[in-house]
């Protein structure tokens, strides 16, 4: 018989007691961080997110949560070993999985109000944030759901923004998977993968415990012509091998409009200026824009053109190589 599943039988000899040291496959003599450490490895494993349709996960999940509830915490142990834990009621049982195990990740809307809905986990996520995102508040639940209830699940949305919203802020109203509409403030300047939380928003709690938190996370569409550096813009405009020589004004398009750039006598491709306060951000904390210049010959340059500019090139002829 595996630890996982092994149990104690009543001194009565009736129906079997559950183990909450064998559900974790600890020992008895195992530390607090040994217990935690068995938890986490054998709820990520067996979360029925991960797992879906796994009927035995699923059964192994909430034997390690139900376990974790009562030796979890030096007080839940302390008691649980003296025989003063009374064992959950079995549908407050199944009730408490549910909430636990409810959807944490999601890809939200695409348009004006919503529509495009995928589930998944993020890739890139590593074990502990994993854990945090399955399992944030797992540490309070036990002492919670004690105290008459099961906190609600957190869970996390993913919202497209456009680049300019992420730029110069905005404000935008979204509806949730369960049809609830949230209005959110998109600070200006914030960054791709910034999560904002709103408190009380997430899953509903069970009895008297409140609900989880919501989270969402930042997701920046491209725009065409424009990178992001931090609280810097990056663009690039093409001038002509005239104004690249002699220099003048040309226009640049920014976030908030065109602006006319002056560029200096002699500029090369590759060549970076710089706009003032025409980043990201809002206010004094604004960044700025920086151009990159790209000297553009013409594609087809007229004879008239090639013959009079032969005597200026031999003139003035000089090796860019140098």
């Amino acid at each position: 018989m595996s630890l996982l599943s092994e149990q104690l039988e009543n001194a009565d000899g009736g129906s079997p007691m559950f183990d909450p040291y064998a559900a974790l496959g600890v020992s008895k003599t195992a530390t607090q961080d040994e217990i935690k450490k068995a938890y986490r490895a054998l709820a990520k494993k067996h979360h029925p997110d991960l797992n879906p349709g796994n009927k035995e996960a699923e059964k192994k999940f909430k034997d390690a949560s139900h376990a974790f509830d009562l030796i979890g915490t030096a007080d839940a142990r302390a008691k649980f070993d003296r025989g003063e834990t009374q064992e959950h009621e079995q549908a407050r049982y199944e009730e408490a999985f549910k909430q636990r195990r409810g959807p944490f990740y999601y890809n939200t809307q695409e348009g004006a109000d919503g529509g495009r809905y995928t589930y998944s986990f993020q890739d890139d996520m590593g074990d502990e944030d994993l854990f945090e995102a399955l399992f944030g508040s797992r540490g309070k639940r036990g002492q919670r759901a004690r105290a008459g209830g099961f906190p609600g699940e957190d869970q996390l949305f993913q919202i497209e923004v456009e680049f300019e919203e992420a730029a110069l802020g905005a404000e935008r109203i979204i509806t949730l998977p369960n049809g609830k509409k949230l209005q959110v403030k998109i600070p200006a300047g914030i960054e791709e993968g910034k999560k904002l939380r709103f408190s009380g928003q997430g899953g509903a709690g069970m009895g008297n415990a409140p609900p989880g938190d919501l989270y969402l996370e930042i997701k920046i569409k491209p725009k065409e012509g424009f990178k992001r550096s931090g609280k810097d813009i990056e663009t690039e405009v093409s001038i002509s091998v005239f104004e690249a020589l002699v220099g003048g004004e040309v226009p640049v398009k920014t976030l908030d409009g065109t602006v006319m750039l002056k560029v200096p006598a002699g500029s090369s491709s590759g060549t970076k200026m710089r706009v003032k306060g025409k980043g990201a951000g809002a206010g004094e904390s604004r960044g700025n824009l920086l151009v990159a210049l790209k000297v553009v010959a013409p594609k087809n340059p007229s004879p008239e053109l090639i013959e009079a500019m032969k005597p200026l090139a031999e003139k003035f002829a000089y090796d860019p190589r140098k």
